[in-house]
């Protein structure tokens, strides 16, 4: 069986969290370790901190998954003489890799906004982005393909995310019509002779493809293609963008009380007790806005959808008197309410893990635990 290594992994969490979809000052990716290295036991965790790095020495990881990256600042030296430098030489000593997604997977289509949105009951038809950061584009694809084998191509393109738009999936055109070519002198053609030309019945296949997929799709391509040299054509279709961002807002399934929703978010995240701001407890929520991270400052835009409750992390002072004064309500759920990353990007590299037939292990942090603890009279 084939060696998974690090740059394995990286390709299939780019897959899930683009990086293209990340903030300019962000830095992801891989912060320690090389792509080359094999990957035998994954940690995934919210933070790379002293616990994680131990427990990752415990069980023997190869390879730490994280949302929040381990490097935020510049450093000018690697030295031992602060507590966070020592974990990053701990982390070189010890050999193990560190790959962080973070605002590329807040904003990604499928990731952590809106994982948040799915745990509070955020309906799904109804959902908007809070502050869209990114848009991005299609392609579309046109291939040329003997009549024979045009089902294996179509079917291949399908595979990488081809043809999917917007709720539709598996969509594509397809043209009859005569392909010519004479090969030349060092070509095998899988048809025709050397110096004759060939005419064949072939059929041209289009179908959309999103930007971040086009070099999946170009290798299926090539991969399932009779030819040497298969003929395609690439468009960009500047009609057709796809918006990213962070926060989600939409109706909740049922309307609930602040204290109702605390109940839901509390454990889900494995917190003690969560900070709230209203002009009036007893009010049931219909129009929910949820933002992971640190998101006072977009209060404003979830004001604007429509949302009467604002649910994101480390709220200011002056900035919660901003939202009251304002007439939303909030609740302060803290930032380790992206732990509730830590089960989904577990479950996603099982999936992969599985799809792939992967003999590695990929465990959840047993160890981390939010900065906050709470003291009840």
């Amino acid at each position: 069986m084939t060696a998974v290594t690090v740059k394995d992994i990286i390709y299939h969490m780019e897959q899930l969290a683009p990086p293209q979809l990340a903030e300019s000052w962000d830095p992801i990716g891989l912060s320690f370790g090389t792509k080359a290295k094999e990957v035998k036991t994954i940690l995934v965790a919210l933070d790379v901190d002293q616990d994680t790095i131990q427990e990752a020495k415990n069980k023997g990881v190869d390879l730490i998954v994280t949302h929040h990256p381990a490097i935020f600042g510049s450093l000018k030296t690697l030295n031992g003489e602060d507590a966070r430098r020592r974990d990053y030489i701990e982390l070189v000593k010890s050999d193990i890799a560190v790959f962080s997604a973070h605002t590329n997977l807040d904003a990604a289509e499928n990731g952590l906004n809106e994982w948040l949105a799915d745990a509070i009951g955020l309906e799904k038809d109804t959902r908007e982005i809070v502050s869209v950061n990114t848009h991005t584009g299609y392609k579309k694809i046109a291939v040329y393909v003997p009549h024979d084998s045009a089902e294996k191509v179509r079917i291949a393109l399908h595979e990488t995310g081809a043809g999917e738009v917007g709720d539709y999936k598996h969509v594509s055109y397809t043209m009859e019509g005569h392909g010519r070519f004479t090969p030349q002198e060092g070509s095998t053609p899988t048809e025709g002779e050397i110096g004759k030309e060939k005419q064949m019945d072939e059929q041209r296949i289009e179908m959309m493809v999103k930007d971040k997929d086009v070099s999946k799709a170009l290798d299926a391509i090539y991969r399932s293609h009779p030819y040497e040299e298969p003929v395609f054509d690439l468009y960009t279709l500047e009609h057709q963008k796809d918006a990213f961002g962070f926060g989600r807002v939409g109706q909740i399934n049922e309307a609930k009380t602040i204290k109702e929703m605390i109940d839901i978010l509390s454990p889900l995240v494995n917190v003690e007790g969560m900070r709230f701001g209203t002009k009036d407890p007893a009010f049931k929520h219909e129009r929910v806005a949820i933002f992971g991270g640190s998101g006072e400052k977009y209060y404003k835009d979830a004001l604007a959808k429509g949302a009467t409750l604002f649910i994101t992390g480390d709220v200011s002072y002056h900035g919660a008197q901003d939202m009251l004064r304002d007439g939303l309500s909030f609740i302060d759920a803290g930032h380790y309410m992206e732990a509730l990353s830590v089960p989904h990007l577990k479950q996603y590299l099982e999936e992969i893990k599985t799809k792939n037939n992967w003999s590695i292990d990929i465990i959840e942090t047993t160890e981390q635990k939010d900065v906050f603890s709470y003291y009840k009279n």
